[in-house]
């Protein structure tokens, strides 16, 4: 690739002192890096591009018909085959960017907002698949901040709105679910919660309570719990 003003671009000046014994290489490579043929400068046996002439190679690997706007790596993989020029792949990726066509066609593989996925559900009675949830850092009203929202997930979409306070534990939502949803529709068959793994557990243990029923955990391979379990086993 010959410049049309080789004798004002730097790159050029430095490798051919180099290249005379001059001077040492430019950019700290090694002379063996460098080579003209031709009166084509060679870096690594890659064309060296100057500054004036590297959005004409950008526009044959990427704009060209033939190349179809390849992207950002798979066009620096092009370039990079027979060319070369300082800072390219900054070069590269500010071409892509400035690419109207390319930001309107590609497709958003990190999309800012996730896909709905739903829910499935066999629900045949109001509030047996619900959801729980807690709106916080609300204005104070009635000596309450916060809202525990309960919908039903399944059937209707209803939703019950308990008032409580952001200090609330998990046995405290336990015992105002108990109140507000239990004592209406009876216990559920599925809950959907987003609260952690400590909050699912306090709350169910504190709902047995409630209701009478004993949940006893142990852990793997404990036979002093559930030996006859695992006898059978």
């Amino acid at each position: 690739m010959k410049s049309t003003h080789p004798l004002s671009d730097p790159v050029i000046i430095a490798a051919q002192q180099a290249l005379d014994g001059l001077s040492a290489p430019p950019m700290k490579s090694a002379l063996s890096d460098w080579r003209l043929d031709n009166g084509t400068l060679f870096y690594k046996d890659r064309a060296y591009v100057p500054a004036h002439l590297c959005h004409c190679i950008l526009t044959l690997h990427h704009d060209n018909p033939t190349a179809g706007h390849p992207g950002r790596f798979k066009t620096e993989e092009l370039v990079k085959r027979d060319y070369w020029w300082p800072g390219m792949g900054t070069f590269i990726r500010k071409y892509i960017e400035g690419c109207t066509l390319c930001q309107q066609m590609k497709s958003d593989t990190h999309p800012s907002t996730p896909p709905l996925i739903p829910i499935s559900s066999s629900a045949t009675r109001p509030f047996s698949q619900i959801s729980v949830d807690l709106i916080t850092d609300l204005p104070e009203s009635g000596g309450f901040d916060s809202v525990m929202v309960v919908v039903d997930h399944g059937l209707m979409k209803g939703v019950i709105l308990s008032p409580c306070k952001k200090t609330i534990t998990s046995e405290g939502i336990a015992q105002l679910f108990f109140k507000k949803v239990f004592l209406r529709f009876g216990l559920y068959d599925k809950i959907i919660s987003d609260r952690g793994p400590q909050f699912a557990s306090k709350f169910a243990k504190e709902l047995g309570r409630l209701l009478d029923y004993e949940v006893t955990l142990s852990t793997t391979y404990h036979p002093q719990t559930d030996g006859q379990t695992e006898c059978l086993n």
